[in-house]
């Protein structure tokens, strides 16, 4: 019994961490459209920016690819899940070095083009993830599937939108956080948005290795899958 509770603690740490990557790039493109409006970016290109989120309402379209393509060694989702948070996370820190020149020129069918791109990668991370947490979740606990969801992209939500806009804010970070501590002011926040995209991205690359290394072991993962899918046919 230990030994399955252990399983089942593990199972739903890392759907939350899964679904809380998801949300962070939902939180920081919305955190972006803020941005946009800071460096007066007008309707049209606000517009045009806004074309990123379709793949979200697109992905029924491939996502039956999913199921049917897969590599047996690492099983149905890790062979799509893998790639797909190490392309995000590559994106994330290339982007990190021409963000804010792209922001400030109002480069909007660049970023546009990068941005659906990035919302193409994690709506398909979406439909890996939710078939990864119904399979482990529906021997014992379905409920906990969308549980998980909730909690991971709230979570990830608010890290990328209200605590970047927050404390990326040189005022305020001045006023209720360096003054009260007696510290000299300073024209930037506690990070910059440089610094967070940089971070952003190395979460995708640090949450693919220990998934691999430590959390999902092949055998492991298979043997769960596998049960449940042969529990599912009978």
């Amino acid at each position: 019994m230990p030994r399955k509770q252990n399983h089942l603690t593990l199972h739903i740490l890392t759907i939350i961490i899964l679904y809380l990557l998801q949300g962070f790039v939902q939180g920081f493109t919305s955190s972006i459209q803020l941005y946009l409006a800071f460096y007066k970016a007008s309707w049209q290109e606000q517009g045009i920016f806004s074309w990123i989120f379709y793949p979200f309402s697109l992905k029924i379209l491939w996502a039956p690819i999913f199921d049917s393509i897969y590599h047996y060694r690492f099983g149905r989702y890790l062979t799509w899940l893998i790639p797909i948070q190490i392309t995000i996370g590559i994106i994330f820190i290339i982007l990190s070095f021409y963000l804010e020149y792209l922001l400030i020129n109002r480069q909007i069918v660049t970023l546009t083009i990068i941005f659906f791109f990035i919302y193409f990668l994690i709506a398909s991370q979406d439909v890996v993830v939710d078939g990864l947490s119904v399979l482990l979740f529906s021997n014992l606990n379905p409920q906990y599937a969308s549980t998980c969801q909730t909690i991971g992209q709230v979570i990830g939500y608010f890290l990328s939108s209200t605590v970047l806009i927050t404390f990326e804010s040189s005022n305020f970070t001045n006023e209720y956080i360096r003054k009260p501590l007696s510290l000299p002011e300073r024209s930037s926040g506690l990070f910059s948005l440089k610094e967070f995209t940089f971070f952003g991205g190395s979460q995708f690359i640090i949450v693919n290795i220990i998934i691999l290394v430590i959390f999902f072991p092949k055998k492991s993962l298979n043997k769960t899958i596998n049960f449940n899918i042969q529990k599912k046919k009978k």
